[in-house]
């Protein structure tokens, strides 16, 4: 969040600068106290619950946030003068998902870069684009004709047993690359579909029911499966898979499934890429919609003294105003740094990506039940068999209802 000096990296020196520049605007110092991933939940819990008074905001995994609401460790965003979420530099479609009962206590501005981070996109390789004389992925984004059924057939025609032993393994060619867990949410996100919806209370509501869930749900498999059109031998140990990235860096995949953060890793590919946002179910749906997988939430500790509310809403609102101004075109050109996406047709797409940004409950706060447990089996074994999963996962948000306070229902 914060950096003490500049060292002509692009990135770092808009983090410092933004933090100058609220400090000289404010008339304070910004401190930023670190701890390690597994220990920033029980350090917050622990200083709120012993009244400690020693930070203003925390930076937590969302998967902790609205626990730690739920919890009554928090104070709500509607309790800092000067926070006004419907700027441009705060994100609506993040925050309006991130509401209990229609009370805010959790607000997604530019400051969380995060955000970005785990943004999910498609590169293309343009060299088979050519080589294989496929349309324009942007022309097709751009009249709102990139869908799923378009990507399938795109996909299939590159689809290839290149050492011809009847098996599907890393010398083959392949229409997508990714990893098992990310294809379903990237693809019902698309859609516009969610897993976790909310109720007339502003209270989660489970939406596998739901029929056209149940749709993308099932053309995702027919897609990836029914054609071998995907590599199914993936690396686990990453989000975007290092098998992933060999196998579309030696242009073997026309489409690789990747966040914005592991651009940074296609640096020395030979051939161009393009960016752009997943597809959308067909052309009927009226636009782009674009997954954030994770991020890391600020919020205020119920610990703080009343007579720091002003000063410490004044520094959230300061802070991702200047974020808008400083690290978000930065953190953009360094996107665009990577090997062949430095063109105007990517910053097009990244600015229709971020855009169209997207919050499942179900793939992000309750995503060791939802994404990774149960879709994600489902979607590795090439089972499809949903409604097999929906009372267990009834069960799962029933209970994470009921551990919200009365008072917030």
């Amino acid at each position: 969040m914060t950096t003490d000096e500049q060292n002509g990296d692009t990135l770092n020196d808009a983090i410092y600068q933004r933090k100058m520049r609220t400090e000289e605007r404010l008339g304070c110092n910004i401190e930023e106290i670190v701890s390690e991933d597994g220990e920033i939940a029980n350090t917050f819990r622990t200083s709120v619950m012993s009244g400690t008074d020693e930070f203003n905001v925390a930076n937590v995994r969302c998967t902790d946030a609205l626990t730690f609401w739920e919890d009554g460790l928090t104070i709500s965003v509607a309790d800092l003068p000067y926070v006004d979420i419907t700027k441009n530099y705060w994100n609506k479609s993040f925050n309006d998902s991130l509401t209990l009962s229609g009370q805010q206590y959790i607000a997604i501005g530019d400051m969380n870069i995060s955000t970005h981070d785990l943004t999910y996109a498609l590169l293309f390789n343009k060299q088979l684009i050519e080589d294989y004389s496929l349309e324009s992925p942007y022309d097709l984004v751009r009249d709102g004709k990139w869908t799923s059924s378009k990507m399938a057939e795109m996909m299939k025609v590159v689809t290839n047993d290149l050492n011809n032993n009847g098996e599907q393994d890393e010398s083959d060619m392949y229409g997508y690359v990714a990893n098992g867990k990310q294809v379903l949410p990237n693809f019902w996100i698309a859609a516009g579909e969610l897993s976790v919806t909310k109720d007339e209370n502003d209270l989660p509501k489970l939406n596998l029911e739901s029929e056209r869930f149940y749709d993308v749900f099932i053309k995702t498999f027919e897609i990836m499966y029914d054609d071998a059109n995907w590599y199914t031998k993936f690396d686990q140990s990453q989000d975007v898979p290092p098998n992933s990235i060999s196998i579309f860096s030696e242009n073997r995949a026309l489409f690789m499934d990747c966040s914005l953060k592991s651009i940074e890793a296609m640096r020395s590919m030979e051939t161009d890429f393009g960016i752009i946002p997943y597809p959308k179910f067909d052309e009927a749906q009226d636009r782009y919609y674009s997954r954030v997988s994770y991020y890391n939430a600020p919020i205020v500790p119920k610990s703080l003294q009343p007579e720091k509310y002003d000063f410490t809403g004044a520094v959230l609102e300061y802070f991702n105003y200047e974020s808008s101004i400083t690290v978000i075109p930065a953190y953009i050109d360094v996107a665009l740094k990577a090997k062949g996406t430095r063109d105007d047709e990517s910053l097009e797409m990244l600015e229709l990506i971020f855009e169209s940004r997207m919050v499942d409950i179900g793939d992000t706060t309750l995503c060791g039940d939802i994404r990774d447990g149960a879709m994600s089996n489902l979607f590795n074994r090439n089972n499809r068999d949903l409604a097999s999963k929906i009372p267990s996962l009834e069960t799962v948000v029933k209970k994470y209802i009921e551990k919200i306070p009365d008072e917030y229902k």
